[in-house]
């Protein structure tokens, strides 16, 4: 049983309307799923907004099964409810529905934002110089974690552009990068992985293959090999993805959403 399944069972055990917190005693009660959380009220709530017919998310659920009152309690709906009741379940008044609206907008509009600034991302680092890139590469795999990686010098390392180390636990793995600045539809194939690879095998425990493009299907087959040096591969969308997640070059400005739910004055 999922959560959201619990939650329809309770309700329908309780039949009358109820906040998240009597739902979930609800559920503990009747033994209809155990929670891992360490705020299993939060993750309850959360999951029962999703599929709530009046709330807006980032992420909703397409399937709807609950009415949420101001007042923080949950009603299910019609047809999901095994018990009768002398009226029907309120629908979302004009206000409502335009405060959902607008909720929705806003996060739809932060996702077009997201993607425009991705591609902003990737259209500045294909307009880099290729020892451009590479000195760009060095400073990403610092700041996402590696330690001490350094451009190589020209024509030294034959394949290797970047190079460091991986810190684990007390230990440190030998880590080699090769950075190639392509044009979103020239894809890194499978032979450049498999050189790579046979540069870095014999002094490097693991290799990163660093593109602003993509890379074919043979090549991430061929990436992860049993008895070889594994290669991590990051193509553009992940590379423009983590620069946006690390803020490297990135200013962030914090949107506000604000939704009022009495049942959370209570626990305040």
């Amino acid at each position: 049983m999922k959560i959201y399944e619990a939650a329809i069972a309770a309700l329908n055990s309780l039949q009358k309307p109820a906040t998240a917190s009597e739902v979930y005693e609800a559920i503990v009660d009747e033994q209809l799923y155990v929670f891992g959380a360490k705020k299993p009220v939060e993750v309850l709530r959360v999951t029962m907004d999703k599929h709530t017919k009046n709330k807006a998310f980032t992420k909703m659920n397409a399937e709807r099964y609950f009415y949420k009152h101001t007042n923080g309690k949950y009603e299910l709906l019609d047809e999901y409810r095994k018990f009768s009741v002398g009226y029907e379940v309120k629908e979302p008044s004009p206000e409502e529905i335009q405060s959902d609206d607008c909720a929705e907008q806003i996060f739809e509009l932060a996702a077009q934002q997201k993607e425009k600034c991705k591609a902003e991302i990737l259209s500045y680092l294909r307009a880099l110089t290729p020892s451009e890139f590479e000195e760009f590469s060095e400073l990403f795999l610092n700041r996402y974690g590696f330690k001490s990686m350094n451009v190589t010098s020209v024509g030294r390392d034959g394949g290797i552009d970047v190079k460091g180390a991986l810190k684990i636990g007390i230990a440190e793995m030998r880590v080699a990068a090769q950075c190639k600045r392509y044009a979103e539809n020239s894809k890194v194939g499978r032979p450049d992985v498999s050189q790579f690879r046979g540069d870095i095998t014999g002094e490097y425990e693991q290799g990163i293959f660093i593109t602003t493009s993509s890379f074919t299907k043979e090549a991430q087959e061929v990436s992860f090999k049993p008895g070889c040096v594994p290669i991590v591969l990051i193509d553009g969308e992940q590379l423009a993805e983590t620069i946006i997640e690390k803020g490297i070059g990135i200013q962030k400005q914090q949107v506000e959403i604000y939704d009022f739910d009495a049942d959370l004055m209570r626990l305040s």
